[in-house]
């Protein structure tokens, strides 16, 4: 081959190789190969007589760096570099670059040639392992040692677990972090010898920190080979683990006294038996060959065991989610057996449940036996256990509609007394065959042994009509009850939900009485929770719970000086949802708490910056949650927004103790936060409440309000809440102020403040 020709061969292989480009002195695109085009993603068209800042990020473009890049090639300068550029698409590339000023005859630089090569994996892959060096150096203890165990170097938490200094390691044998029995002991040299036959060696070690104190760590100890494949030292990985083996063998303590004190069984994620310890063998009256490898389900009646609750047992299990209460099982030869039961889920290193362990109590004993405290009647569990062995399936469930306002309004031991005494006449009004039981605050259950439907049907409608023409005396004021009766005749699995259901139903529906059947189509009602459900949990995803916010008006300076943040759902299509629609089922789904924390999150962004004071709606739920609280108060500190905050409580029936309520208003009031009772005269405060939560605000309940310009006894509740208020220093709020006379009344009243409709609708923005 000719010279000629070889320099031709030469060129065409730079060109099919490497990404080739001329500059002019002005830094213009004069010509560019194939693959530089397409290393850099544009047609030349696109780039032809454009500048080489075109390939560089923005950074760099204004860049001292830029300027002396340029500064130096003019200056005849060859400069051989990697450096980023972008792509067309804005992407990132790494090139190995050699820029070469190209000379005229008379030497003088009339081009720049650039000759590159596409480095960008293997930047990464280099970026890559640096990126897991570092990781490693500072999530881990990493020591260096010879082939002959001579420590070469350590870093800062290998020393800070060891509470050694470098200097006093360096140059000493590995020995020195062993007792000295290991030390002499053949296996010390075995792992040695290991070691320098290129075999890692992993595991938990137990090592002698400075001062002899013990270390428990997990590690791995790597052989590391050069190019020739020779070992030229060992790199030990490790992590301090002494808390977890401490803790590993308090809670190994732990599961032997809870095998010698509960019953325990274990089961695959299937429902198959794996294992069961004595206490629950002897329970059940089995034996281990009996039940080892059988169904969970043979510890269940027929019917629960085929139905859809129970397949929804099994599936939260194997969603890892635990399952605890009260469980009515079947032992050897249907021995009933009522258990107070944890059926926890074990997971694996990926979080995947392997296993279903449950710990259990024999609590047969206690639930035949289990009375109301207050009426002396059977309690719901014990109602649970007769409907299992009654022979007739006659249910009827009364509930005391007018309690709650009896309750509220004249306290809690006068609403005992009208369970007490209500109780006590319906005992004596009940016919022959009927038992009454306590199954809520006030809701009762009549379970009939003896009638037919039609009989219990007829039992059932006199004693509503004496019940109607009743009126309970108490310490007071006279009180005729309102009672409500929701009545099934389902099979025992299906008999006390669907008579609580359908007493619901009644109530909702201003029924006296209502007998539970498929065609009422109820269960409609659950659909309607399960699509609720899903619209709340992509609303949530989606950004799609916002907040309103309504003006509180000053009665006194004339204007507004408050805000109450309201929550709302924007449908897909842009509608704005009230929260009566989707708030119980928040409730119910889990659901709520997150809505809350959104709530927490907008309002205390929209107020941060104003002088304004506003006020967040709190349920019991929300104050019992632990997670909640310590969210609220995170957020409170972050935006030091406490002066100006407002907690409205907003009460539930579902409240068993106010203690922590006062404890978390405690704290609330002390980091300077104010509270309001929300809907007083409606929901379940009374005076004495008001007094112990030390309330700065008192939200008049609207539908009170809204009838004061024609009802005289509404009148008077207002006046009597605003006397005691101004006595306790209380400032008051009107809701539902409608109109310009409403307004004027309330004023009027005195009272401190109003909120409505009048005053001004929820919007996202403020007044």
């Amino acid at each position: 081959m000719n010279q000629e020709k070889r320099e031709e061969a030469q060129i065409r292989a730079l060109d099919e190789s490497y990404a080739i480009a001329t500059f002019a002195k002005d830094g213009t695109l004069i010509q560019a190969n194939k693959n530089f085009l397409d290393t850099l993603g544009y047609s030349f068209d696109e780039v032809k007589s454009k500048h080489h800042r075109l390939f560089c990020d923005e950074s760099y473009q204004n860049s001292d760096d830029y300027q002396k890049f340029w500064q130096s090639l003019l200056s005849g300068k060859i400069i051989n570099e990697e450096s980023k550029r972008v792509r067309k698409d804005g992407s990132s590339v790494f090139l190995s670059a050699f820029y070469k000023p190209v000379l005229d005859e008379k030497g003088d630089i009339v081009e720049i040639l650039e000759i590159a090569q596409d480095i960008t994996s293997k930047k990464l892959q280099n970026l890559n392992y640096v990126g897991q060096v570092e990781a490693i150096n500072k999530s881990q203890a990493v020591i260096e040692f010879k082939l002959d165990g001579t420590i070469l170097n350590a870093n800062e938490n290998f020393l800070k677990i060891f509470d050694f200094s470098l200097d006093e390691i360096v140059g000493k044998h590995h020995s020195i972090f062993v007792e000295k029995s290991y030390k002499d002991s053949k296996e010390y040299e075995t792992f040695w010898q290991k070691l320098n036959e290129g075999r890692f060696d992993s595991g938990e070690y137990l090592r002698i920190a400075k001062n002899g104190r013990h270390v428990w760590i997990q590690a791995t100890y790597n052989p590391i080979f050069d190019i020739d494949n020779n070992i030229v030292k060992i790199v030990k990985f490790a992590q301090d683990i002494t808390q977890e083996k401490l803790s590993s063998l308090y809670h190994t303590g732990q599961l032997e006294a809870i095998n010698k004190s509960q019953s325990v069984v274990e089961f695959d994620m299937n429902g198959i038996i794996l294992n069961a310890n004595k206490n629950f063998l002897k329970a059940m009256d089995y034996k281990l060959n009996d039940i080892k490898g059988k169904h969970h389900s043979i510890f269940c009646d027929e019917t629960y065991a085929s139905s859809k609750e129970y397949k929804e047992f099994w599936q939260k299990l194997n969603k890892g989610k635990f399952d605890t209460g009260k469980y009515l099982r079947y032992g050897k030869n249907s021995k009933k057996v009522w258990i107070q039961a944890t059926y926890t889920p074990i997971l694996d290193i990926d979080k995947k449940p392997v296993k279903v362990v449950k710990f259990a109590q024999d609590i047969t004993q206690f639930e035949i036996v289990k009375k109301d405290q207050l009426t002396g009647l059977y309690n719901r569990e014990k109602l649970l256990l007769d409907i299992e062995t009654s022979k007739k399936n006659n249910l009827a469930i009364i509930d005391i509609n007018n309690f709650s306002f009896v309750s509220d309004f004249y306290g809690y031991e006068v609403g005992d007394e009208l369970i007490l005494k209500f109780s006590q006449i319906v005992v004596e009004l009940l016919s022959k065959g009927s038992t009454l039981y306590r199954t809520n605050s006030n809701k009762f259950a009549v379970l009939n042994e003896s009638f037919t439907q039609t009989e219990f049907l007829e039992a059932l409608q006199r004693l509503s009509n004496k019940i109607k023409n009743i009126s309970i005396l108490l310490d007071i004021e006279e009180i005729h009850p309102i009672v409500t009766f929701g009545v099934s005749f389902e099979d025992k699995h299906k008999l006390l939900n669907t008579a609580e259901i359908v007493n619901k139903f009644a109530k909702r529906n201003n029924k006296s009485l209502v007998i539970y059947a498929n065609e009422l189509n109820i269960e409609k009602e659950y659909e309607e929770n399960i699509k609720w459900t899903e619209i709340i949990k992509l609303a949530l995803k989606d950004d799609r719970i916002i907040v309103h916010y309504q003006p509180i008006y000053n009665n006194n300076s004339k204007k507004i000086e408050k805000y109450e943040a309201l929550v709302r759902l924007k449908d897909i299509s842009g509608e704005i949802i009230s929260p009566f629609r989707f708030l119980d089922i928040a409730k119910k789904s889990r659901q709520y708490i997150d809505i809350t924390k959104t709530v927490i999150a907008k309002s205390f962004e929209k107020f941060k910056d104003n002088d304004f004071e506003f006020s967040i709606n709190l349920t019991v739920e929300d104050i019992l949650d632990d997670d909640l609280e310590n969210y609220l108060f995170y957020m409170i500190e972050k935006y030091n927004i406490a002066n100006r905050l407002v907690l409205e409580l907003v009460e539930s029936e579902k409240i068993t103790t106010y203690e922590p309520i006062y404890k978390f208003i405690e704290k609330a009031k002390a980091i300077g936060c104010k509270v309001a009772i929300d809907d007083f005269g409606s929901g379940y405060s009374n005076f004495e409440y008001l007094v112990k939560i030390n309330a700065d605000f008192v939200k008049i309940d609207g539908s009170i309000i809204k009838r004061i310009l024609d009802d005289e006894n509404s009148l008077e509740i207002v006046k009597s809440m605003l006397n005691f208020s101004k006595k306790m220093g209380i400032k008051t709020i009107a809701e539902f102020i409608s109109s310009k006379e409403l307004q004027e009344k309330v004023s009027s009243l005195e009272i401190d403040y109003s909120q409505g409709f009048y005053i001004g609708k929820p919007k996202e923005d403020l007044v």
